[in-house]
């Protein structure tokens, strides 16, 4: 394979921020970055495209700049998307093994999924994720590759994910007319965990949370499979707002302060402590005491935190997440996040810093860059140069692609 066929691009197209990653496989299968991209994001409103033209102006200035960086021109990419229109749900198939010796085929393993996978869905919706979670033999279970085992009835469970075709497809619209063509779109948050996420986290239990700009989005992981998905319509421009409306001061200084004062460990905050805030318009600029600046944040983050805690109740059931909790995304870095998370969540919680990557700057290594990573691992997997962690077989990467290629993109 040519240099060339072996450039790789994750593209994360985020409410508040666009971020492109160009990587290159190597020959062991690991994956070495080349450049990135970054570019505020304009034209989309919590994971979703309100503005063709603007949001497509974002997305050029990010490969812009990734393409000036690595001397790559890039034409195909893999995108991330969020928004609340994203659903998951899980499913069940079963098959009778035909044959005299009843050994399972790589055409009947893609026919327990296809049934698995039949349960109606309304026509302005599509899918774009199938992930088997489990097969099982003849009630035996725990198998994550059947082809070539002997039995007589062929059973799957599987994850599946569905969005609204038209919100999709102005996704890729605006890739295209940002002079790119998409190869696939991934589901943001499994594009984090596959780049924050160890294999016993995967496998023990774990919760990736990823809290970007417009939403917050939940993957969990059990047994090397997604169990669960689910986008919550909040994010950490919400943490800004409230600010802005609490405090009486433009977005842009809302989030300035956030960044520079704002915390969630109140207890640490000296008395006396104040913060300027400038007026609105005209208004002269006030101090404040730092203490309210922070009490409107941990307000956010704790009802932010609620929701999440009753998201993983649904998931878990009586399951364990052993491995605990991993947060990510840009929104995971406002101070105190994670001892909040613990708190409120009851269980161990980590920062989603990206693993497994040649050539991580120490700037790269950070909780903002986790979903373009995940992408351009993603992409690697497509190209049949990785092997899947996600759903994943003992055959080659090729043979699952072909598995699941029913199931479109």
């Amino acid at each position: 394979m040519s240099k060339k066929n072996r450039i790789i691009c994750g593209l994360d197209v985020g409410t508040t921020k666009i971020c492109m990653m160009i990587a290159r496989g190597r020959p062991d299968g690991s994956l070495e970055v080349l450049s990135t991209g970054y570019a505020n994001s304009s034209g989309l409103k919590k994971g979703v495209v309100v503005d063709l033209d603007e949001a497509a102006a974002s997305i050029r200035k990010a490969a812009d700049e990734a393409e000036g960086k690595s001397g790559v021109s890039v034409d195909w990419v893999t995108i991330g998307a969020a928004g609340d229109h994203f659903q998951g749900f899980n499913s069940h198939g079963a098959i009778t093994i035909e044959g005299n010796h009843q050994e399972v085929t790589a055409e009947e393993m893609a026919q327990v999924i296809r049934a698995a996978q039949s349960v109606p869905i309304p026509p302005d919706r599509e899918v774009i994720h199938v992930l088997p979670q489990e097969f099982f033999l003849d009630d035996h279970g725990g198998i994550q590759n059947p082809v070539g085992l002997f039995g007589s009835r062929l059973d799957v469970n599987i994850h599946v994910v569905t969005c609204q075709s038209s919100l999709n497809q102005n996704l890729i619209n605006a890739v295209n007319r940002a002079q790119m063509r998409v190869k696939k779109v991934v589901l943001q948050q499994l594009a984090s965990a596959e780049a924050v996420l160890t294999r016993d986290e995967k496998e023990l239990g774990t919760a990736v949370i990823d809290i970007g700009g417009g939403t917050t989005d939940i993957a969990v992981f059990i047994k090397n499979a997604v169990q669960f998905t689910k986008v919550l319509p909040v994010g950490g421009s919400h943490f800004t707002r409230d600010l802005a409306v609490g405090l009486q001061t433009p977005m842009e200084e809302a989030e300035r302060i956030k960044k520079e004062s704002g915390t969630l460990l109140t207890e640490r905050i000296l008395e006396g402590e104040t913060v300027v805030v400038p007026g609105m318009g005209t208004r002269a600029a006030r101090s404040v005491p730092r203490m309210a600046v922070c009490e409107i944040l941990r307000d956010r983050a704790a009802e932010l935190y609620e929701l999440v805690k009753d998201q993983l109740w649904k998931a878990v059931e009586n399951e364990r997440l052993i491995a605990g909790i991993v947060i990510t995304g840009g929104g995971s870095m406002l101070d105190g996040m994670l001892e909040l998370a613990e708190e409120t969540l009851g269980m161990p919680v980590r920062q989603g810093l990206p693993l497994g990557v040649q050539g991580l700057t120490e700037e790269l290594s950070h909780p903002v860059y986790a979903t373009s990573i995940g992408l351009a691992l993603f992409g690697a997997e497509e190209a049949g140069y990785r092997k899947r962690s996600i759903g994943k077989t003992n055959g080659s990467p090729g043979l699952f692609n072909r598995i699941l290629s029913w199931a479109g993109n």
